[in-house]
């Protein structure tokens, strides 16, 4: 955010818990508050948020999912999926879904739950092709094919 002012731990504290359980409008009212920003402002503060604090939420592996049907241009599936896996409200789930779309919301880390090849042969064994070669899409940039021949090598 560009006109952000320094947010006192404790405040910040504040409005995350505020945010993880999807008030935003009193998260909007205290950021106002304690750093004097005008609604806009607080406004894009707290929607920065939502996805970090949403992300917490998602497990690794739910998020792969999101991020395969996103791939796949499958928006409100993706939504549900979130909602169904995490209990986060309808609102919380678009919200959270929006920010992968929008690129905040980082892939999970690669502390091997998280790495790329153990989420595809997660798909793979299920039985779920497509969402591995969607997911190879979505986080290489891969073609379709070349995707392809990468879930194909992982045993």
């Amino acid at each position: 955010m560009k006109n952000a002012r320094y947010i006192l731990p404790e405040a910040r504290e504040r409005v995350v818990e505020l945010v993880a359980k999807e008030q935003y409008i009193p998260a909007i009212k205290l950021v106002r508050e304690v750093t004097g920003l005008g609604l806009k402002e607080a406004k894009e503060y707290v929607d920065g948020m939502k996805g970090e604090i949403f992300a917490q939420r998602v497990p690794p592996e739910v998020q792969g999912k999101v991020r395969a049907l996103l791939a796949e241009g499958k928006v409100k599936p993706a939504a549900a999926l979130v909602r169904v896996e995490t209990g986060l409200g309808k609102r919380g789930a678009k919200d959270y879904v929006d920010a992968v779309r929008q690129g905040l919301v980082h892939a999970p880390a690669h502390d091997g739950s998280g790495m790329l090849s153990d989420r595809v042969r997660a798909f793979k064994h299920a039985g779920d092709y497509e969402s591995a070669v969607a997911i190879v899409c979505a986080e290489t940039g891969m073609g379709r094919d070349e995707a392809a021949r990468f879930v194909e090598a992982l045993r």
